[in-house]
């Protein structure tokens, strides 16, 4: 297990490391739904290296919160697995993609 990071840069936020139910926790959640206080967010996966059931749950918690908090919300570079994992649970089109 490598850990979860992200850096934010204005309206656009890159998470590194792994997303899975070892790094996707209760205090994870906390610490980035204040993220949706934005009225444009880009979140970047193109540095996670692995990811799981856990980590698409908590994008699509993401994803629900977003218009809760007036915050247009887009994904971008997800990794193949989890494009994968979307469209195996069938939430593939819940999904902001860009």
């Amino acid at each position: 297990m490598t850990g979860i990071n992200f850096t934010q840069q204005n309206e656009l936020v890159v998470f590194q490391g792994e997303l899975t139910r070892e790094t996707v926790e209760k205090n994870f959640e906390k610490k980035t739904t204040h993220l949706l206080r934005a009225t444009k967010l880009t979140i970047d996966l193109a540095q996670v290296t692995h990811i799981d059931m856990a980590g698409l749950a908590w994008l699509l918690i993401m994803v629900e919160h977003a218009p809760k908090n007036t915050c247009e919300l887009i994904l971008q570079n997800l990794p193949e697995n989890l494009l994968k994992l979307a469209k195996l649970s069938a939430v593939d089109s819940f999904l902001p993609i860009k």
